[in-house]
């Protein structure tokens, strides 16, 4: 799959990023703050973003999240900060942090299989996802 990662630490990333090339995903591109997202959105295809939910410049991975559901693209938060709830469709879920790096790669295949209307064959440990409609909270359910 082709990722997106919006996350503004630097270190994050770059273990984000390590974690989905050990799974054969490709990383288009990692943006720190809103405007970069959309700037990578508008030149590469993406089958999914990894957002943060609070970014650098005081932006919002819940805004990203946002614009980037414009385009039809879905996505996943990665966060400490992860909400319980979402009105955004194309929000799948969410793991919070600290997570395994090991269960990234599952996160990213269920994620891509929810969004494509599938259900996931096993669900991470710490992975959540938004219930259909996204408006009871998240719904249970790990492997």
């Amino acid at each position: 799959m082709r990722i997106l990662v919006v996350e503004d630490e630097a270190l994050v990333a770059m273990l984000i990023e390590d974690a989905l090339t050990l799974y054969e995903h490709k990383v288009v591109g990692v943006a720190e703050n809103v405007a970069g997202a959309m700037m990578i959105a508008m030149r590469e295809p993406i089958d999914l973003a990894l957002c943060d939910i609070r970014l650098a410049d005081g932006d919002s991975g819940v805004e990203a999240a946002a614009q980037l559901a414009a385009f039809g693209i879905p996505s996943l938060y990665l966060s400490g900060n992860c909400p319980s709830r979402t009105d955004n469709p194309l929000v799948v879920g969410y793991m919070a942090k600290p997570f395994p790096t090991a269960a990234l790669g599952r996160a990213v295949t269920a994620a891509h299989a929810v969004a494509q209307g599938a259900q996931p064959r096993a669900m991470p440990t710490g992975m959540q996802l938004y219930d259909h409609g996204c408006r009871d909270g998240p719904a249970t359910g790990q492997a």
